[in-house]
């Protein structure tokens, strides 16, 4: 039995939506407006996800080749006599290396030693060295302050490198021969080798090099 009264239209169900009716003054549905991806996110990634970490720059260590080559370019931009003083003390050192005392015993042959097998020849090619690397570092910049000038430290070094080596010329390891009037003493040579004259060149050089300097300063 329908609940409908004559000549009256069905009562609508209260369960059912009703549409509203254009013009009846209801808003329409909005369609939501586009997702912006806040400042820093990439866009198309969702929010909450987190971002891809910057790649890492590579690092780069210090250029040895730089600092080398233009250590070169100052050290040959300095004055001709710098340079020869720091020439002398390498070829001292260098020279100490090569046969600079010799031996020879009659019939039996002979043999050499450098300059580190007696304390004059080792220490006047160090003292030598010492002063090439104080002018060097003066020249290059990098010295630290010390308590005499530098021309006179490298002047000292020299004219000290100077005597060892001199006496290096009469003093030899192992001492002299002392045969007790045997005459054995006879058939045995001792001298010194090309390393040897070559560290005294370079020594006297370098001594002569330094006071020309110093006087100049």
């Amino acid at each position: 039995m329908s609940d409908t009264t004559p000549g009256a239209g069905p009562t609508p169900d209260p369960t059912e939506p009703t549409e509203p009716t254009p013009g009846s003054g209801e808003p329409a549905a909005s369609t939501p407006p586009p997702y912006t991806p806040p400042a820093g996110q990439p866009a198309g990634q969702s929010a909450g996800q987190p971002g891809t970490p910057p790649a890492a720059q590579p690092t780069s260590g210090p250029d040895y080749g730089a600092q080398a080559s233009q250590a070169a370019a100052t050290l040959k931009a300095g004055n001709p006599l710098d340079l020869g003083i720091i020439g002398a003390g390498l070829v001292a050192f260098i020279a100490s290396l090569f046969p600079y005392y010799t031996v020879s015993v009659e019939g039996f042959g002979g043999g050499s030693a450098n300059a580190w097998h007696g304390f004059f020849g080792w220490f006047g090619a160090l003292v030598a060295l010492v002063g090439a690397g104080l002018l060097a570092a003066k020249v290059l910049g990098v010295l630290p302050a010390l308590p005499v000038p530098v021309r006179t430290a490298v002047l000292g070094c020299f004219a000290l490198a100077t005597l060892c080596t001199l006496l290096a010329l009469f003093v030899t390891p192992g001492g002299g021969c002392d045969d007790a009037g045997l005459g054995l003493c006879d058939a045995i040579d001792q001298g010194h080798g090309i390393g040897y004259w070559l560290a005294l060149l370079a020594v006297i050089a370098g001594t002569a090099l330094s006071f020309v300097r110093r006087s100049a300063d």
